[in-house]
């Protein structure tokens, strides 16, 4: 299988770009499409069950933040390698990667256990009916992260390779055994719940597998379980690059939980329909941090080799494409949410709530594109202390303490619009951010004689 690469500081920007974003923005729909099938389904259980997955998810995404974090510090610092053409450097970070991943994802397998789940669940202050429903949700999303830690690690080394489709080909295998199993193993099998978290698992160890495979084929460097002394001293510097990343990611399931808890006292509709609104906007957004996430590689690499002037064309055709699909979708989405959201088949009053949510989410939607754009860049360009700074604002500094506000004064609805006004505030945070970046990316490609021309040509 010979998928050529994209030569990231050569040819047409856009045409490069969109090269990576496009396989990068159907891996990202399908990387999260394991979270909205499992949703669809166990939405037809009832809502005890919904209520269950709403309360266990952020765990989930706990997990695929540590993951996510190891796999940008390991992309940027590949990208960078291989665009100072010191692909030696670029090979024994890959070996290095898997190990430091597994280092920090294993603990998360404890939550498989009974003892261990309910003893944290316990303290939303559920009822027994939706503990029960975690436990069994529990057991086998405990086993997955792992799988999904590999599958992560594999995509980075492919990424800094300038190879976007076969991650998203492995993405899309990994969705279609997840789709075919979870009605089996959910309602013919008799699993309930339970069936929706062992099809995600063999889902992700399906995705892992193949691009381990492709890479083997390719005959290229593989991650690795185990590593040298002397190659795990790269995890410093993943580190110093991750550690912002999954720590600006791990805030987004740390204010999940403290929704489901402000929300909690509302009932399970309450929560079942912040879930299903959640689910909604991920889809619009992820398209868009597809996008986002191709800027690492590609910044990473124009960075390595001078290319100012890349970069901020990069960040031209990126504000395009984003609003190209945010503003019809947005409208789209707007009158036919309660449509869309039916298909989950919720009860009269979480549809009710859920399309509220939802509408009122994309309210705060119009400088979204700027944040995610300022995201991928500032991970790029080895400085992603913006995105820690951006997220940490967005959901701990104004969302959480807004939601129990608002929530106090207007109850459940009033803590869905905490969400919208925080994302207006860090959106327009992120236009000044953005300006920083771009000009930190002049001053450090001084090998690059074009990059003061297009300063000056250039307003952002």
């Amino acid at each position: 299988m010979n998928t050529k690469p994209l030569n990231m500081g050569e040819g047409k920007v856009l045409t490069v770009l969109l090269g990576l974003a496009a396989p990068a923005m159907v891996s990202m729909f399908f990387q999260n499409l394991y979270a909205l099938v499992d949703t669809v389904f166990v939405s037809w259980l009832g809502t005890v069950e919904l209520a269950a997955l709403s309360l266990s998810v952020p765990m989930l995404y706990l997990a695929m933040a540590v993951a996510k974090g190891v796999a940008v510090g390991s992309t940027s610092l590949m990208s960078h390698a291989r665009g100072a053409n010191d692909n030696d450097r670029a090979d024994t970070i890959t070996r290095s990667s898997l190990p430091l991943a597994l280092i920090f994802l294993l603990p998360f397998c404890l939550l498989a256990f009974p003892g261990v789940n309910e003893s944290i669940f316990g303290w939303f202050n559920v009822d027994n009916g939706v503990l029960e429903e975690v436990k069994k949700f529990m057991f086998w999303l405990g086993w997955t992260f792992p799988a999904m830690g590999f599958a992560m690690v594999c995509e980075s080394v492919f990424l800094s390779h300038g190879d976007a489709k076969t991650p998203m080909k492995a993405m899309i295998l990994g969705n279609i055994v997840n789709m075919a199993l979870d009605p089996l193993l959910i309602f013919s099998f008799k699993m309930g719940i339970a069936g929706a978290s062992l099809s995600s698992l063999i889902g992700w160890t399906v995705s892992g597998w193949f691009m381990w495979r492709t890479l083997k084929g390719q005959g290229r460097q593989m991650p690795r379980l185990f590593c040298s002394r002397a190659e795990a001293r790269t995890w410093k510097e993943i580190g110093i690059l991750g550690i912002p990343v999954a720590i600006a990611m791990l805030v987004m399931p740390i204010s999940m939980i403290g929704l489901n808890y402000v929300l909690a006292p509302f009932g399970p509709a309450y929560v079942g329909a912040w879930t299903l609104s959640a689910r909604m906007e991920m889809m619009l957004i992820l398209p868009l941090y597809g996008l986002s996430c191709s800027l690492i590689p590609f910044a990473g690499f124009n960075l390595g080799a001078g290319n100012s002037h890349r970069i901020r064309e990069a960040v031209k055709v990126s504000l395009m494409v984003c609003y190209g699909l945010l503003l019809p979708l947005g409208v789209l989405l707007w009158f036919n949410a309660p449509l869309v959201i039916g298909l989950f088949r919720p009860g009269r009053e979480v549809l009710e709530l859920s399309s509220y949510a939802f509408r009122v989410s994309l309210l705060g939607y119009w400088l979204v594109p700027v944040e995610l754009i300022v995201t991928g860049l500032a991970q790029g360009m080895k400085r992603p202390r913006y995105t820690l700074i951006i997220n940490v604002a967005r959901v701990l500094l104004l969302r959480l303490p807004l939601a129990f506000m608002l929530g106090a004064v207007w109850g459940g609805k009033g803590a869905y619009i905490s969400h919208t006004i925080a994302m207006m505030i860090t959106g327009t945070v992120s236009i000044f951010i953005l300006r920083h970046l771009l000009f930190l990316a002049d001053s450090s490609c001084t090998r690059d004689p074009v990059a003061g021309g297009v300063l000056k040509n250039m307003n952002f």
